[in-house]
């Protein structure tokens, strides 16, 4: 019996929910989507867990790995996988060690990196694109092969799907606006910052303002913003305590955050706009960001915007 997919909508688009969402429907369609026969997911040989191994149809073995966002490692997996197989080469009553294992990473983009790592690499590997087609109530999984172009399409049931964050308004046309530079993988954390923030209390709306984007009150009690700098490279301010910055007060303040979306680090204080900052100060920030994420930054600036209130 199939398993509920969950989809969520993001700034580009629609994505699963999770990898083990993307798991699970490719695992359900394998022979309707490539005409693999699949035979074991999550497959641990020598420390390593497999995605996905089928039989191609000439016995032939099929390593699949999956990402749900941009991944710069994919490469270097899919050959630890062929390494581990090989040696143990398991079910050879099912498999034709004898023919060229099919090595297949399904990514929805693909860094650059791996591109390098194919190209002087002497193993062959089949890189395959995805991305949910959403038109009215339907769903359409879609993928490409980087190579060939070929494309690979099946619908998604409209009743096995639980669309998640249904409360999450559709994000507004500046916010789209803002995100047109950032990578890929970027836009999809990005898109998980709204979710987390609009999703943490019923009162938490989102403001369009002088070109900017709050998070906050109506009542103008602000816990994040998301503008432009002079370069048109995305900035996120968070009112947080003053404590933050020199370990010292309670006093909320409008701080800039340096951050790539996972790590974060504060700049300086910036009042309005974007404040008096110097490339040193976000030389220094970034450097300084290395042991510190970025949710810790939010889950206080969240967890102060509610006291306020």
């Amino acid at each position: 019996m199939c398993n509920q997919i969950k989809l969520r909508q993001v700034a580009n688009g629609w994505e699963f929910e999770s990898e083990k969402d993307l798991e699970d429907f490719i695992w359900n369609h394998l022979e309707s989507l490539f005409g693999y026969k699949p035979l074991k997911r999550q497959y641990q040989v020598n420390g390593q867990y497999c995605d996905i191994i089928a039989i191609g149809q000439s016995q032939e073995l099929v390593v699949l790995e999956l990402k749900n966002s941009e991944d710069r490692y994919v490469v270097q997996q899919l050959t630890r996988y062929y390494d581990s197989l090989l040696e143990e080469q398991p079910f050879n009553e099912l498999i034709n060690y004898q023919s060229p294992v099919n090595l297949i990473a399904v990514v929805p983009h693909f860094h650059k990196d791996n591109y390098t790592d194919r190209k002087y690499h002497q193993l062959n590997f089949q890189f395959l694109s995805f991305q949910i087609i959403h038109q009215k109530h339907n769903y359409l999984l879609s993928l490409t092969d980087i190579d060939t172009h070929q494309k690979f399409c099946i619908g998604i049931t409209s009743s096995l799907i639980s669309e998640s964050n249904q409360d999450i308004p559709v994000p507004p046309k500046r916010f789209l606006q803002l995100l047109e530079r950032v990578t890929n993988q970027q836009k999809s954390k990005i898109s998980q910052f709204r979710e987390k923030v609009l999703g943490f209390d019923y009162r938490m709306v989102e403001i369009v303002k002088d070109g900017s984007i709050f998070y906050g009150a109506k009542s103008k009690k602000y816990c994040a913003e998301l503008r432009l700098d002079s370069k048109k490279q995305l900035v996120l301010f968070l009112w947080l305590p003053r404590k933050f910055y020199l370990g010292e007060q309670e006093n909320l303040f409008r701080f800039r955050i340096w951050t790539d979306w996972e790590k974060a680090a504060i700049v300086r204080p910036a009042s309005r706009g974007l404040g008096k900052i110097h490339s040193v100060d976000i030389e220094f920030a970034e450097n300084n960001a290395k042991n510190h994420h970025l949710n810790k930054f939010v889950d206080e600036a969240l967890i102060r915007w509610v006291q306020r209130l």
